[in-house]
């Protein structure tokens, strides 16, 4: 059945009566990773984890019990062997390889959150919708729902802390300590209206092939990424990160910005990410098949342009899902290069938790198959608090007003949303 795209933002609106909702969007018709849209409502079962304390409601009970949260999303999978959807905190790193975080949290989400949906609805390219499981309630397509929005100004400027970490990076790079590194910082505003409505906006102010709207608990995410974080489908495994950003726009000034983007000092970021994903790859990919399929792709969207490469594996017919993500997790274009080295410094050198941001958002199929973005170009909302990081890659040739306009040129997804 084909029903009009506004309405599922009323079913958004009504299914959060039955508990948490994920909406995965395709938005953009005509990039080459848009396939289809799932919308994903009344949860059966869930897992939330917050650090080791798991969470788990199934069977109608919640428990609450202490693990690795990698080992308590494997038991759920195993046990769940049906589509999940949710999203994996980048600070789930902790629990793979001897780091922590200590900056302070921000915001109070979970670590990670997968849910099995009572109700899934497949959109496919042509805007026909497929009910997978459940029943669709007519009743949901025709709710009205407030489109308004109110945005405080930034609670604090961050330029000032943004240079002092940037010339420590520089200087740490000098050193030897890594050679590339991805800084980031957090833009906090007052918010007050339906997340949904900023979700809209978000999207109408640029369309991404990997676009989000989860609402879990008192938490609102409206993502509007770019990036893919990791995909499969059968014995095939790709990603793309994304390294390399210029403003799209029509003012003359920038009338150039593409062919910024062949520059060596961008092709240089992008080829350090491609190497390092391509060794993550290597951990569980078949000998001889880790591959780079494109490499400084150059894709367009309504707010910038950015370089994208594609590398791919195959791997065994019986691999774990779980250990794949794990294997590759977190995204390396939101580390840096040496990876571990990088998220160690990234540690020292922020000043907040990243959280979400810089994880992973996507759905698990039953036959194992996965696709995941990466949290960037995302606000999180929470009690009247909306909380969107940005960030970039910065190497030794870096200049920091070049690093700090990039940032806002990344923020112009949300900020231009707010006019």
């Amino acid at each position: 059945m084909r029903k009009e795209k506004a309405q599922i933002l009323s079913a958004l609106e009504y299914y959060k009566q039955f508990g948490d909702v994920v909406f995965l969007e395709s938005q953009k018709a005509d990039h080459p990773a848009s396939e289809n849209s799932y919308f994903a409502a009344k949860p059966g079962a869930w897992i939330k984890c917050y650090g080791n304390e798991v969470h788990i409601f199934e069977n109608g009970k919640r428990v609450r019990f202490i693990d690795n949260p990698w080992n308590a999303l494997q038991q759920f999978r195993d046990k769940h062997q049906n589509w999940l959807f949710g999203f994996l905190g980048y600070d789930l790193k902790n629990h793979l390889e001897a780091l922590n975080s200590e900056n302070i949290a921000i915001q109070d989400t979970p670590d990670m959150y997968f849910m099995v949906p009572g109700l899934l609805v497949r959109i496919d390219e042509n805007g026909n919708w497929h009910v997978l499981i459940g029943q669709l309630d007519t009743t949901a397509l025709n709710t009205s729902y407030d489109n308004t929005i109110r945005v405080q100004e930034s609670f604090l400027s961050q330029k000032e802390k943004y240079s002092r970490a940037f010339y420590r990076v520089q200087e740490s790079i000098t050193e030897g300590e890594f050679y590339e590194i991805n800084l980031s910082y957090p833009l906090e505003f007052g918010f007050k209206g339906n997340p949904i409505a900023l979700y809209t906006r978000m999207k109408h102010t640029g369309p991404v092939p990997f676009g989000a709207y989860l609402q879990i608990s008192d938490t609102s995410i409206c993502s509007s990424s770019p990036e893919r974080f990791l995909a499969k489908k059968g014995t095939k495994v790709s990603t793309q990160p994304i390294k390399g950003t210029s403003p799209n726009s029509s003012d003359p000034k920038e009338k150039d910005s593409i062919k910024s983007l062949n520059s060596v000092k961008n092709k240089a970021e992008n080829l350090m990410i491609v190497d390092l994903v391509r060794n993550d790859l290597g951990r569980i990919a078949k000998t001889g098949t880790v591959k780079v399929r494109d490499l400084f792709e150059i894709q367009s969207f309504e707010t910038v342009h950015q370089l994208v490469s594609t590398v791919e594996c195959e791997i065994g017919e019986n691999a774990d899902p779980i250990e794949v993500i794990k294997a590759c997790f977190p995204m390396g274009s939101m580390t840096g290069a040496p990876k571990i080295a990088a998220m160690q410094a990234i540690e020292k050198l922020e000043w907040y938790k990243r959280g979400i941001y810089s994880g992973a958002i996507g759905y698990i199929k039953p036959n194992d198959d996965f696709d995941f973005n990466v949290v960037i170009r995302s606000a999180i909302i929470q009690k009247g608090k909306l909380v969107y990081p940005v960030g970039g890659a910065i190497t030794s040739d870096s200049e920091l007003e070049d690093e700090w306009q990039e940032t806002l040129v990344k923020a112009k997804a949300l900020t231009q949303s707010f006019k």
